[in-house]
């Protein structure tokens, strides 16, 4: 366990990542919350220290819990703006040209910030659908999914049998322009009684 320092910066998802890491840290560890704010006070460097300099005089530090110190940091390095930002890109999150994969990803990072969707399993299984392209979405709704997960999992299956049947269309049409480029174009058999006028 090795826990990182954070120095500040303009990048709100750092930010949350480095929060995130503490708090596995810190869980696995079994900090109670002084010893969580304490730890992350100490991991503060450089721009985030001055500004956990001049921010600790509106707090009492010997009281102050997990969740307090989590507000205060948020409020500094995750603007409401930026929530507001990433709200509005996870409603209008679409498949697209990614990966099943990489959309799941970004659903789920997604997630974090639209806590109403991802608490309710309806409302978080219909936006992950509306946001699958329109080949896989049939798919994952013609398939036993009931659950998030399950409809994932039919997500990631479809997507890599949508990759073999490409392939598998590729290949064929490859092999048809070999064979139509070496020997002439293709001709069709046609019945011995079959009358070309």
């Amino acid at each position: 366990m090795n826990p990182q320092e954070f120095s500040g910066g303009v990048n709100p998802m750092k930010a949350e990542e480095w929060i995130k890491s503490l708090e596995a840290i810190f869980e696995y560890l079994h900090f109670n919350d002084n010893e969580r704010v304490s730890c992350a006070i100490f991991m503060l460097t450089t721009d985030a220290r001055t500004w956990w300099e001049s921010a600790r005089v509106t707090v009492d530090v010997p009281t102050l819990t997990w969740v307090k110190f989590k507000e205060i940091f948020y409020n500094k390095y995750f603007t409401a703006d930026v929530k507001a930002r990433k709200i509005q890109d996870f409603l209008e999150l679409k498949q697209n040209g990614m990966s099943v994969g990489e959309y799941v990803r970004r659903f789920e990072q997604g997630c974090r910030f639209v806590p109403f969707i991802a608490e309710d399993e309806n409302l978080k299984k219909n936006r992950f659908l509306t946001g699958l392209n329109p080949r896989v979405r049939s798919m994952v709704r013609m398939s036993a999914a009931n659950t998030f997960p399950e409809m994932v999992d039919k997500a990631l299956l479809a997507d890599e049998d949508q990759k073999e049947i490409s392939k598998e269309i590729q290949q064929k049409r490859q092999t048809f322009k070999s064979g139509t480029s070496s020997s002439g174009p293709l001709r069709r058999a046609l019945p011995r009684n079959f009358n070309r006028s």
